[in-house]
């Protein structure tokens, strides 16, 4: 345990004011570049905090700056700094607001690691909190939303409709467009069946008709990072297949249009849109309200269901061991697992989460390859194409063996054939409403986890010394540069998984790089029931911060330096050893809890871009050049340099993975592999305005790169980022997407849709007027 010394005092240098401070940028004079380091800005966070402190009284400023004063001088201990810094600002309005949505088994379990509990004292207090342990009550804005509904529900009368349901405050099957729709079709009722002020249809999700589905109207949508908005007519929650092919006839005979939504994790505009219809794969509380629980509860109604699960009442949570798909009757070929793997069908509304507790308790197979999150549900994760880590693996799409649908006509569909699973592996939805997804599964396997926190300039080593910028620089020789380029390639190419990760101005790296083995001996619980909780309040706590009004008036290289050194410290390994952190922890767990290794990531809302750079040959070898991966990272690193108050104040990060099969991957094509790189930041740097113009600069960097003969690299973003606001080699993204990057890729993805429909009784302009929307209109069928 770290031991706490006493912070110096203000110095008598430091700049008295000499009238009420409102902006620190404004007083303080800017850092030489050299001074611009994490270290450097601490102490300048240290010896100046001082100045806005009295307009803060609610915040404790000793308290801040003794901790960043222990972390500096490298006395670190993360669960010592997460008590501190939940007491700096515990007092504050933003965190009395956050606190009090908890629960009572939350508040408990706060309070007793606030105040110094034990591990085993605040675990237990959670279970204290129920059943479920914590459970989050939908927000105040929330509930009001729910009694309106329920008050619209009263004025209802139903005519020899008389079985509709309440749940959990919802409501379901109000009947408001004269017509109810039955077996797929929609029929005229009497006009007095229905007396309400705003009306909403009533479709029912079982044969006997004694259920309907979950609707809301006008609900307002926004995405996770509030870069996307807008009013959908209504907003269903489905649970069954039958239901959704009722609601697909429906929207059919009305005309609308329908998309789906997960726990919203994308930017780019590929959701519904006014006036149209939405589906949410899940409850709307749990995919508006932040913080989210889902990661440190038990989930409620969960079935054995042989050696996968389902959730009561909800087909499209499920997971089923299954030996084949498809055959004869199903629509298309059967299918089986090849020696050695496992078909798993998963449905649509299954979060990361519940498949990886599901896959560690069976202990016998697991994906080989998802993203980060558990957050996240399976269709939102094959929606727009997304991706894990290592060279030899390809994106979580390239795993899928069969997609079940429901096509544009309201008809429930199979898709076994491996040419037609190029385009409806990850087909953005336009396809039709995916409801369950089958993928080969590998055995269960163990990760070996060593991280790292090496110099920043030997992580990734650069081209040349002068690439990295003058506060950066350290003293290694030549045969020090040497070996780290040995070790940055070889892991780049070899390991299994890999990735590494840049906190703003750090003088450290992040590097997580790791390869599996079959036994499970030695194998712990990684993250452990504690470290889960640690790491969800950390999100909780980011949010809480970054919301604060201090924290708003502070420059941004402030803001920077504050998150960097969280995110640092929060990290493994936490010891020091002289300047450099040197130390390793050696941890095996299973592999999904390996690539799951950070939960509540969901609590803290970032914004981000990334794309999917193609790492070139080298020039006259059959091998991958990674000097196009080297200028990637150092061209971001010294973009952070050109401005003083950076508008990437979280991350640069990095994955290097393979190539894709599916056709609208940006990682098609890439056959030595993909730089995987993207940029986050908070939402403060997007209020300045700074944050656009700074992925314009990225934008320009990244797509500048060519291969060996000179030809530029087919450089392209990840689907659900923020692309669409920058230009690409001239051209608005849209443009250049279609007319370059996807040029050949459009066509084909088109041709092998359009030869799906031949087989399934529909035409591309079926699938267009019912699934698509503005953006795949203008980048599919314009």
């Amino acid at each position: 345990m770290a031991t706490s010394t006493t912070a110096p005092s203000t110095s008598a240098a430091s700049i008295v004011p000499s009238k009420p401070i409102k902006r620190l940028d404004e007083l303080l004079p800017l850092p030489p570049k050299e001074n611009l380091t994490t270290n450097f800005i601490l102490e300048e966070i240290i010896a100046q905090i001082h100045l806005i402190g009295d307009q803060f009284p609610l915040i404790d400023i000793p308290l801040l700056r003794q901790h960043l004063w222990d972390i500096k001088n490298k006395k670190v201990d993360p669960e010592i700094h997460l008590r501190g810094f939940l007491k700096v600002f515990q007092n504050t309005k933003v965190y009395k607001d956050a606190y009090e949505e908890l629960d009572d088994g939350m508040k408990r379990s706060l309070d007793i690691f606030i105040n110094g509990g034990t591990e085993q004292e605040v675990l237990a207090a959670r279970e204290e909190g129920g059943k479920d342990g914590f459970v989050l009550p939908p927000s105040p804005a929330v509930k009001n939303h729910f009694r309106e509904l329920r008050e619209r529900i009263d004025e209802v009368v139903h005519h020899g409709h008389e079985h509709h349901e309440h749940t959990n405050g919802h409501v379901n099957g109000v009947n408001g467009t004269n017509g109810v729709v039955t077996n797929g079709l929609v029929k005229k009722v009497e006009e007095k069946a229905v007396e309400t002020k705003e009306g909403l249809p009533r479709i029912f999700e079982d044969e006997e008709e004694t259920r309907t589905m979950e609707v809301y109207a006008q609900a307002p949508f926004h995405n996770w990072g509030l870069s996307q908005s807008n009013t959908p007519l209504y907003t269903f929650v489905p649970k069954t297949v039958f239901g959704l092919s009722n609601l697909v006839k429906y929207a059919s005979a009305q005309g609308f249009r329908i998309r789906c939504a997960g726990y919203r994790h994308s930017w780019s505009s590929i959701f519904s849109a006014d006036k149209q219809i939405l589906v949410s794969l899940l409850n709307l509380e749990s995919v508006t309200k932040i913080p989210d629980a889902m990661s440190i509860t038990k989930q409620d109604g969960v079935q054995a269901m042989g050696e996968g699960e389902v959730v009561e009442g909800n087909e499209f949570m499920g997971i089923e061991l299954v030996s084949s798909v498809g055959g004869e009757g199903k629509g298309d070929a059967e299918i089986k697992a090849v020696d050695g793997k496992q078909l798993c069908r998963v449905g649509v509304s299954v979060t990361n989460e519940q498949f990886r507790r599901w896959a560690v308790k069976g202990n016998k197979w697991t994906l080989p390859v998802d993203v980060i999150l558990v957050e996240v549900t399976f269709g939102g994760v094959n929606g727009p194409i997304c991706h894990g880590a290592g060279r030899q693996n390809k994106t979580v799409n390239d795993y899928v063996r069969a997609v079940e649908y429901i096509d544009c006509n309201g008809v429930p569909r199979l898709i076994t054939s491996p040419d037609h699973l190029k385009a409806a592996a990850g087909h953005f939805g336009l396809l039709g409403i995916v409801t369950h997804i089958t993928f080969e599964l590998d055995p269960m396997s163990y990760a070996i986890l060593s991280p790292v926190k090496p110099d920043i300039g030997l992580a990734i080593p650069p081209l040349h010394r002068k690439d990295i910028p003058i506060a950066l620089r350290r003293t290694w020789t030549d045969a020090q540069y040497a070996s780290s380029l040995v070790d940055f390639e070889k892991r780049a190419k070899d390991d299994y998984y890999s990735e590494w990760f840049w906190f703003t101005r750090s003088q450290q790296a992040w590097v997580n790089t790791w390869n599996p083995v079959s036994s499970s001996a030695g194998a712990v619980e990684y993250p452990s029931p504690f470290l889960t909780f640690m790491q969800w309040v950390e999100g909780w706590l980011g949010q809480v911060i970054t919301n604060n009004p201090i924290f708003e008036e502070f420059p941004g290289r402030w803001q920077a330096a504050i998150l960097s050194t969280l995110g640092m410290v929060n990290l493994p390994p936490f010891k020091f050893s002289e300047y450099e952190q040197k130390e390793t922890d050696l941890i095996k767990c299973a592999l999904p809890n390996a690539l799951h290794f950070r939960r509540g990531i969901q609590n803290m809302r970032v914004r981000d871009l990334e794309f999917q750079i193609p790492i070139p040959a080298k020039k006259g070898k059959d091998e991958p050049d990674f000097d196009v991966v080297r200028k990637a990272w150092w061209d971001i690193i010294n973009l952070c340099y050109e401005d003083d108050d950076c508008p990437m104040r979280l991350t640069l990060e990095m994955r290097i993975m393979g190539g894709s099969d599916l056709i609208m991957a940006p990682q098609h094509g890439n056959r030595w592999g993909t730089a995987s790189i993207e940029v986050l930041s908070i939402m403060d740097a997007v209020g300045d305005n700074e944050w656009l113009p700074f992925l314009q600069r990225v934008a320009d960097l990244w797509l500048s790169y060519k291969d060996a003969d000179g030809a530029l690299l087919n450089v392209r973003p990840h689907w659900a980022k923020e692309w669409e606001q920058v230009n690409m080699r001239g051209l608005p993204a849209r443009q250049y997407l279609k007319e370059h990057a996807y040029k050949d890729a459009i066509p084909e993805f088109k041709s092998v849709l359009a030869d799906i429909g031949k087989g399934q009784g529909w035409e591309l302009k079926d699938i267009q007027a019912r699934f698509s929307n503005e953006l795949w209109d203008y980048m599919v069928y314009s």
